[in-house]
């Protein structure tokens, strides 16, 4: 009877380390597809241009709307610079798509509503 009770304390012992092992990796795994996104969108960034002059627009460019304020790059979200509303957009998402080529004093039309571009950067 006590052999038993030793034996089944130390499956529990073994069960418990590999649930730990187990929930180790896949910490592991999150944070290495976490790493692998990081550098993926540091790549994207790389690749821009600052100090390039953008008469389209682009990758790259902060296109000022009459609606809103976008920086074509990677999908960031809204981001408030100096007080400025600033939605940082992929170059693949649907309003960068719309978008992209046009010039100043061109519009472009998402979901119903027109957006005239008033500026490129």
């Amino acid at each position: 009877m006590l052999d038993a009770v030793q034996s089944e304390s130390k499956s529990t012992a073994g069960d418990k380390h590999e649930t730990g092992r187990a929930m180790i990796h896949l910490e592991q795994e999150k944070l290495q597809k976490q790493l692998a996104e990081a550098q993926s969108i540091l790549a994207e960034l790389e690749q821009i241009n600052p100090e390039h002059k953008l008469e389209t627009a682009q990758k790259g460019a902060v296109v000022q709307t009459n609606r809103a304020t976008f920086y074509i790059a990677v999908g960031l979200g809204k981001v408030n610079l100096n007080g400025t509303d600033i939605f940082v957009v992929s170059s693949q998402s649907p309003i960068a798509k719309q978008m992209l080529g046009k010039r100043l004093g061109e519009s472009f039309n998402m979901n119903g509503t027109e957006y005239a571009i008033t500026s490129i950067q």
